[in-house]
């Protein structure tokens, strides 16, 4: 998993050239304009999803994984928290979705050790195939969030 802020110095490049791309990306004014839906950057290798979602209760969202694809999620409006946790196995499966839409949801597990992200905008976490979160998780109030996910292919990592 990684955190961080678009306005926080690069660095010395130190991620995988389509994570540093991914979060070049969202550096970009417009992509926090675009409307909800799906958008294909490169096919099915690299795809970006804009929501807006009302956050709620931690315990009224599923902890999810992800298999194919890695996920930054970055927060184009608002605030909220996203739970997080490494996959150590052993977490029973609420729902499978790979086939659809590439998600496991789990059920919740008060073992877990989660820990909870603030994400406000211009936030963004990456989570790979073992990192378990929760988003749209409310901090204080529930409220209207926008949050642009960019679908990284494993394969292309």
């Amino acid at each position: 998993m990684i955190y961080g802020h678009i306005d926080a110095s690069s660095g010395s490049r130190v991620y995988p050239e389509p994570i540093e791309r991914a979060i070049a990306y969202c550096r970009e004014a417009e992509i926090r304009d675009w409307k909800e839906g799906r958008y294909e950057l490169d096919g099915d290798r690299w795809i970006a999803q804009v929501f807006s979602r009302e956050t709620g209760p931690k315990e009224e969202k599923l902890p999810e994984v992800h298999r194919r694809y890695i996920e930054l999620q970055f927060m184009a409006e608002g605030k909220e928290y996203i739970g997080y946790y490494p996959d150590r196995g052993g977490s029973r499966i609420r729902e499978d979705r790979l086939e659809e839409k590439d998600t496991l949801y789990y059920e919740e597990d008060p073992k877990a050790l989660e820990i909870m992200l603030p994400m406000e905008a211009g936030c963004y976490a990456v989570f790979f195939p073992e990192d378990v979160h929760r988003p749209f998780c409310q901090m204080g109030e529930a409220q209207m969030v926008k949050r642009i996910v960019i679908k990284i292919d494993v394969d292309s990592v």
